[in-house]
């Protein structure tokens, strides 16, 4: 029973990914606490290796595209990275009720940004990286990128909305690029944290193998099919979705 869960949960994730390039602490850590009571340290260790591997799917679909930028992926990789790493060393000494909570709320937070979610995205203009250290944007990008890392390894998120609206409103990416390039992001992030979290605890091998089978699958067909719909639509829908999730994730761990 616990491996369908697992499954179901590893699925809707890579759906999610695969569509918007948000990360399983979304969709995974939430549907696992509807069905089961689980360690704080462990689940957050399987949703970003689940990460990894969701991302990694995503990732090959959008460069086959060519809607990923290179240069600025691999420069924010090195900040988060290092974030994800200070990240998982301190979620080792916040409560598991807090831990979850506040996964509960950044569940929630994501889903009213994407409902409110404009396709006006669609129009922003290209403009290239400045990597001049006089450059105030240079200086922005690394501290928000070792924020998103840091948010990443102590809750479980890869950062995947975050980075999104970082390339957004900072980079001024169209919306593909900006998700393509999230993601290559994400799955360094999630690749860090994961290893982190393992060195510290063992995970049961089968659940962690029925997630990444059904993330895989799931992102596999969500980024195949993600064009043939409208992206408000999806927008609103994936958005309604995880402002309930978050919202009985949250309640479950802050009334008694």
């Amino acid at each position: 029973m616990e491996s369908l869960i697992f499954i179901l949960a590893g699925f809707v994730t890579g759906i999610i990914t695969g569509i918007i390039g948000a990360s399983s602490i979304v969709a995974f850590i939430p549907i696992i606490l509807l069905f089961l009571n689980y360690d704080a340290f462990s689940l957050i260790g399987i949703s970003l290796a689940l990460d990894v591997f969701v991302a990694l799917v995503v990732f090959l679909m959008y460069k086959k595209y060519h809607h990923i930028k290179f240069k600025i992926g691999i420069f924010l990789s090195i900040f988060a990275v290092i974030g994800a790493i200070i990240g998982s060393y301190i979620s080792l000494s916040l409560p598991q009720s807090e831990l979850f909570a506040i996964t509960g709320l950044i569940t929630g937070l994501t889903g009213i940004g994407l409902f409110r979610r404009k396709r006006k995205f669609k129009q922003a203009t290209k403009s290239e990286f400045n990597f001049s250290l006089k450059s105030l944007k240079f200086w922005l990008a690394i501290f928000l990128s070792l924020g998103v890392g840091l948010i990443g390894g102590a809750l479980g998120a890869a950062g995947g909305i975050s980075l999104l609206l970082l390339l957004i409103l900072l980079f001024r990416f169209e919306i593909h690029e900006a998700i393509g390039t999230s993601v290559f992001i994400m799955f360094f992030i999630a690749l860090a944290g994961s290893f982190t979290h393992f060195y510290y605890i063992d995970f049961p091998f089968l659940l962690l193998v029925s997630a990444i089978v059904g993330g895989i699958v799931g992102a596999f067909f969500s980024a195949r099919l993600a064009n043939l719909f409208k992206e408000e639509t999806l927008n609103k829908i994936s958005g309604l979705i995880l402002i309930i999730m978050g919202l009985v994730t949250f309640l479950r761990e802050v009334i008694p």
